[in-house]
This record gives structure tokens, sequence and C-alpha cells, in this order.
């Protein structure tokens, strides 16, 4: 179960220790289900959706616990836990995540059954802590588990005019982006490739907010990665900055030369348990090896 980042580079997460009993209890479960899901290729696409749909819940309840200690805000469709000294920014992190909410889940066609966990973080030490990350990782925001985890504004805009600093929070901010990774986990329970879900939430954060990630243009005879790279190396590929600009790419592709709704159905097939290759050759009847080709002509 990889995280969604917002950001150039990501890494691998680990759950972080809290203590506690109650706690402890859930983490040892969680392992177990983790342990379980090695298996969960040999099964049924309903008893992996419901096996995959409880390591989640899981998860997502061992995160919460683990913000006991923290202040809450709660709107209709969220909450955010948060420390006392960042009170103003968990005000606005919820405030645009309840903008956005509409229109992410329209076009989605899907409702979240529960109120979405947001858990703000005063700094980037303790953010990539809480997933036991090297320093040098520059993530805003973070979807993992069924929680979305925000590094608070103020550590990453520097504007001081309050009007002109929520409007950058607003437009360059994670919120639609790590939302729409929580969607697509939700929707297909897991099945996807790491890269598809890292375009779909691109181009759902540039087509509402207009935002692209810096370095997202590629050079002229730039060597690409191939689809084989992106769908099992993604996180770890020497050029991160190439390799999320591949996985907006491809989704662009899909919309361009099909529509939205060809990615709509996409999504339907990953959500009934189908192989993504096999999901490609049913909707776009192209092979694996026909996408990339095509693909990469469309996007050099």
């Amino acid at each position: 179960m990889k995280p969604g980042v917002y950001q150039d580079q990501t890494g691998n997460s680990t759950v972080p220790n809290h203590g506690g009993s109650l706690i402890r209890a859930v983490k040892i479960l969680t392992a177990a289900f983790i342990l379980m899901m090695t298996f969960l290729v040999r099964l049924p696409a309903g008893t992996k959706t419901y096996s995959y749909w409880a390591v989640r819940e899981l998860i997502k309840v061992y995160t919460v616990l683990g913000t006991w200690n923290m202040d809450k805000l709660t709107s209709e469709h969220f909450y955010v836990k948060f420390k006392p000294a960042d009170r103003q920014g968990a005000e606005l992190v919820l405030e645009t995540a309840e903008m956005f909410y509409r229109l992410v889940t329209e076009d989605f066609g899907y409702v979240p059954g529960a109120r979405v966990p947001l858990i703000l973080y005063p700094s980037k030490e303790e953010l990539n802590s809480s997933f036991g990350w090297d320093a040098k990782e520059s993530a805003i925001g973070v979807y993992w588990g069924g929680a979305i985890r925000v590094l608070t504004p103020e550590v990453w805009i520097e504007e001081k005019d309050p009007v002109r600093f929520r409007e950058i929070f607003v437009s360059s901010g994670p919120m639609v982006h790590e939302f729409t990774h929580l969607m697509i986990d939700y929707l297909t329970a897991g099945n996807y490739p790491r890269w598809f879900t890292e375009g779909v939430a691109q181009y759902e954060e540039n087509k509402i907010t207009g935002f692209e990630f810096n370095g997202m243009n590629g050079s002229p005879g730039q060597q690409l990665y191939s689809m084989k790279d992106l769908s099992r190396n993604f996180d770890s590929l020497p050029n991160q900055y190439l390799a999320y600009r591949e996985a907006y790419t491809a989704v662009r592709y899909i919309v361009d030369q099909y529509g939205e709704k060809a990615l709509s159905d996409l999504i339907k097939e990953l959500r009934g348990g189908t192989d993504f290759d096999q999901a490609l050759s049913k909707i776009l009847q192209l092979d694996s090896a026909g996408f990339e080709a095509c693909w990469q002509e469309w996007a050099l």
C-alpha cells in the first residue's frame, strides 16, 4: 500500500510508533493484515477488495489514534487534527478541502462514506518522521491508508498578505491532489499501478486549479522511462520529475485521445478487480506495449 505524495520525491512508508497498549494492539493487527495482503493476488476479486478495505480502515484507525492529544476541527465532510499553534493553518486546510469536495466527488461519481481525516504537521521533519522518511523528503501532502497528512501552510508559503496567502494555498496546495489519491484508492480498493494514481491526481489538480508541478516540461530527445519502469519502480526511479511528468502525460494522453469517459471506464474496470493491462485492452483496444508506443509518440 503506497502513499500518494504531493511533491517531487517519495519514500517508503512505515507506520509510526506512538505507544500505548491499544495502539500496539492495532499495530500488531495491521502488520498481520499487511502480511495477509501478500496473498491477495490468489484470492477472488470480492475477497481481495474486502481484505484491502479491512487493512486500510485498520491503518486509518491506528493513524487517528496516534493523534489523540491533538486539537480537532470538524466540517461537513472532513475533520482536521492539529497542534494548538497551528489552528489558523488547520482552518485554511479544512476550508480548502471543503471547497474542492463537490468538484472532485462529482468528477469521480463517488462520495466517501465517512468524514475524511486530515492531519496537520507543523514541520517537514515531523511529517517525514510519521512515515520514517529521511530528512531530505520534501512532501507537503501525503495520502496513505485512508487519511490525508498535510504540512501546515505557514512552513512553505512565504507570503505575508493573508489574502494572497490563502490564494497560494488554494491554487498550489495539496488538497485536490491528495483527495484524488483517496478517491482512486477507495474506488479501486488499491487495484492500480502507482504511476496511474499519480497521473490522475495531477490531471484532476490541473483541471480544477490549473496547477502543474515544476519541471513538468521534458527535453527534446529525452529518453523516457518505460511503462514497465513506471509500474514496477515508480518511487525509486532516479529522475522523479520525469517519472511524475510521464505519469501525468500518460493520463493526459488517455483523456486527449479517448475522452474523460475512457478514464472513468478504466477506473470502473479496476474497481471490478480487472488487471490494469486487461482494462487498457478492453477500454482503449491497446495492449500495454501499444499504449506505451502511442502515448510516448504523443507526449514527445
